[in-house]
């Protein structure tokens, strides 16, 4: 070819795929790739669901028993990692809530596993969250208000419908909950986060940064933010209250993604459900 790049076969329809020298051969053509992600979107997320939802709660809780009998040094040690699972579980809510949000168009697998918390990020959704009505919330998501369930879902059990109706109303209020924490909290997340590199570094003490240092019952997180070009430096008390209360954040945000998972999974469900019982479905059958 005369720009120099190379051809393969896509694995799924088998046209050409375009690659340079030098560059992993694409297994698959982009239209392709995308549809085997979206046609693994749900089971995704009902494995993501069983384990990862949930493991950031895990590391937190047990980080927050060890510091009961831990020497101050590890304290500190602790205390910032149930900091670090703050942020992931923040991110892994804010990546999971945009996702599901724009769900009929780009892949939620892609989105999720491709999203990473910035400032204009963590603001925005700690914003729309302290401000937009649950029943608004529901409908950017594509999920039914609460009693409408059983309207936009006929196919379900009296007593699925309670569960969701029940899974809903307690994701909105973690959802708010979380929103609660407002603008200091979304601007925290994104410092230590790290807006150049995958997280921030643990420091002892920052004195020797711009003479901005640390109490004794503080550690700190540093991260460059290359566009303001500064040192964040993100302080953190290792006050065992503050510090259960963190992970008491933790929990509602690990309960707001179970209970949104499973609303979309429901949707999912439902969906397929209408499809199968359609009159073209029907008429397939027939004609096969």
């Amino acid at each position: 070819m005369s720009d120099g790049s190379l051809e393969s076969l896509c694995r799924d329809c088998g046209g050409p795929v375009s690659f340079h020298p030098g560059a992993a051969t694409p297994a698959r053509c982009g239209a392709c790739f995308d549809a085997f992600m979206r046609t693994r979107d749900a089971a995704f997320l009902s494995s993501y669901a069983e384990l990862g939802v949930t493991s950031r709660r895990v590391m937190a809780e047990t980080c927050l028993r060890a510091l009961v009998t831990a020497p101050p040094p590890h304290r500190k040690v602790l205390a910032m990692n149930i900091m670090e699972q703050y942020v992931l579980s923040a991110s892994d809510l804010i990546g999971l809530y945009e996702a599901v949000k724009q769900r009929g168009g780009e892949p939620i697998m892609r989105r999720f596993l491709g999203y990473r918390i910035d400032r204009g990020s963590a603001l925005a959704f700690f914003h729309e969250m302290e401000t937009t009505p649950g029943p608004e919330l529901l409908s950017r998501l594509g999920l039914p208000e609460v009693d409408a369930i059983a309207h936009r879902c006929p196919s379900l059990s009296k007593s699925d419908v309670k569960d969701l109706k029940k899974a809903l109303v307690q994701m909105l209020g973690d959802l708010k909950r979380t929103g609660d924490m407002g603008e200091s909290a979304a601007l925290a997340l994104a410092q230590m986060a790290g807006e150049s590199r995958a997280g921030g570094a643990l420091v002892k003490q920052s004195r020797w940064l711009d003479n901005i240092g640390l109490r004794p019952d503080q550690v700190a997180a540093i991260a460059i933010d290359e566009r303001r070009r500064t040192v964040n430096v993100t302080a953190f008390s290792v006050d065992e209250r503050r510090l259960q209360s963190m992970v008491s954040v933790i929990d509602a945000m690990t309960n707001a993604a179970r209970n949104l998972i499973y609303g979309v999974l429901t949707m999912y469900q439902e969906e397929d459900r209408a499809r199968a019982s359609s009159p073209s479905a029907a008429s397939r059958g027939r004609s096969a």
